[in-house]
Order: C-alpha cells, then structure tokens, then sequence
C-alpha cells in the first residue's frame, strides 16, 4: 500500500508542478516562483530532519558539489523552466521536460567512462526528435510574430533539460558521503538563495502580484512537489527497482496535460497529441534498453527535487 501511495504522490504531485508554475508565473517573476519554492522546501526538510536529530553538517568540499550540482538542477533548469512556461502551456512544457532521460542516455554515450546507447537506445532517441518535430510543428505554421515567443520558450526549455541532464551525469559521478536527504536540503536551499538573488537583480520585487493564489501555488510547489514529492521517490529508490520509478518521466506530462486543461484551460491540438504519443514512447524505449540499465535509470529517477 504504501508503495502504491509513493508512486501516486510522485505520479500526480510532480505532474502538477507544471500547471502550478504556469499559474504563479503569471504573477511574479520565474526566479522568485523557483527560489520561494526551494526555500520554503529546503527550510521545512531542514526543520524535520533536526527535529529527528539528524546532523545537518557537511564538509566544505561536499557544500561545494552541492551547491554546483544544486545551480544546474535548480537553477539552470528550473529557473528556466518557469520562464518558458510564461509563452507555452504547462502541457507542452512537461512534454519537452520529457525529454530529458534521452538527453541523458545521449550524454551518457559521450563523456569518457559513459554506457554507450544500444540500437532500441538510438531508435528511442531518434523517435524522441521526430515527436518534439510534431510537437511543435503547429507553432512553426503560425503568423509571423504570433509563433516567436513559442519558439524561443520552447528553445528555453530545451536548455532547461540539458541544464539538468548535464547535472545529472555529473551527480552520478560524484560520490557523496552525506545522507541524502540532508543532501537534498543544502541543495534546495542554496538553489532557492540563488534563485531569489536572482530575481532581485532583475527587479522582481517591483513587479510581484501577490495574491492569495500566488501563495497557494508556491506551498503546493514547496510542500507536495518537492517536500513530499521527493520523499516518496526516495521512499520509492529503496523498495522498487530504478526503472520501475523511472516511469513518472512519460506519467508525469499525461497528468500535466489533463490538470492543465481542467484548471487553465489549455489544450493541445492536432499534431501535438501525436507529438505526446511519439514522444512519451521514445522515453519508455529508451529507458528500457538494454544498454544503461544503471546509466540512464538512475539519473532519469533523480531529476526533480
């Protein structure tokens, strides 16, 4: 039961971080929507684990790496994340997240040391780039002018997930001796500092409305995409095998597509439902070769926070 209860809180809650996004980004900056979620998460994860009497302590050279890998998953992906989502819907948002296990399997099979893709690997991945084609071909037929924002988000997304694809692959190789949950803490509060400088550099404050659904949008970001979220997929890590939690990577884009269109709204159209098809099967193909059982599996199951 308990099990099943993990992979529903990972399935809809991670799901529905993509419409919440959308929402908040209509009111303050991307910078702050990611910075006040990850500080909210971080202080609350820090504030339980000291009540459970764990030690929070890490050494200079572990607050390093973390503070690294923390800036590309938190920073340079979900900062992005939230400014693409201004110009697209939280559908094709999830969708081009989606992505990111091929980015990895990719990367994987450049770096020195990487576990090379197999040929269902490579039929996967190029599947993958024929579904985001169909994706957005309906914006590529739009007026000119009406299609640039779209392009250029879309193009920002895109970044978004090599950003966390990159630090994926570089957390995979570096060893930490800190527990994880503690780990995850210093992340998301040093990536939420980050953000939230960030968006005061780019005068955020000035141009915050904030509202009571602002509010509700960044404690469902803070408490049950991350806070709760990220609990159940570590809950999930120590009792299922890998590949079976790295499901949530074509389960989450279904559940955004279905909440964005009940609270926003949004729909997809025509090619962009076969884009989603194309592309949530190229995720299962590729995550399910045979080639990176370990590679792929394990940095596609840590890519949210």
């Amino acid at each position: 039961m308990l099990v099943l209860v993990a992979f529903g809180c990972v399935y809809f809650f991670w799901g529905s971080t993509f419409v919440a996004i959308r929402y908040v980004v209509r009111f303050i900056s991307p910078a702050f929507t990611s910075g006040l979620r990850y500080a909210i998460a971080g202080s609350l994860l820090m504030a339980i684990l000291a009540a459970r009497g764990k030690s929070l302590r890490v050494s200079r050279r572990e607050l390093v790496r973390l503070l690294v890998i923390g800036l590309m998953l938190l920073t340079g992906n979900n900062v992005l994340l939230a400014w693409g989502e201004q110009y697209v819907s939280s559908g094709m948002a999830s969708l081009i997240m989606a992505s990111i296990p091929i980015m990895i399997a990719v990367l994987e099979t450049a770096v020195p040391g990487g576990e090379p893709l197999n040929a269902a690997g490579w039929v996967g991945t190029t599947m993958g780039v024929g579904g985001m084609v169909l994706l957005l071909w309906p914006s590529l037929h739009l007026p000119a002018g009406a299609n640039g924002g779209i392009l250029l988000a879309s193009g920002v997304l895109l970044l978004a997930g090599v950003s966390w694809a990159v630090g994926s692959v570089v957390a995979r190789r570096w060893t930490s001796t800190a527990d994880p949950m503690v780990a995850s803490a210093w992340q998301m509060l040093m990536g939420g500092a980050t953000n939230i400088g960030i968006g005061t550099a780019l005068g955020g404050w000035q141009t915050a409305h904030w509202t009571s659904g602002v509010f509700l949008g960044l404690l469902w970001l803070a408490v049950f995409g991350s806070l709760i979220g990220y609990s159940a997929y570590t809950y999930l890590l120590h009792h299922v095998p890998v590949a079976k939690v790295a499901t949530y990577a074509y389960v989450n884009p279904i559940v955004a597509v279905l909440l964005g269109a009940i609270f926003l709204g949004e729909h997809l159209r025509g090619l962009e439902w076969i884009g989603m098809g194309v592309i949530l099967l190229a995720v299962a193909t590729v995550t399910a070769s045979k080639a990176k059982p370990k590679a792929v599996t394990e940095a596609v199951a840590a890519r949210r926070a």
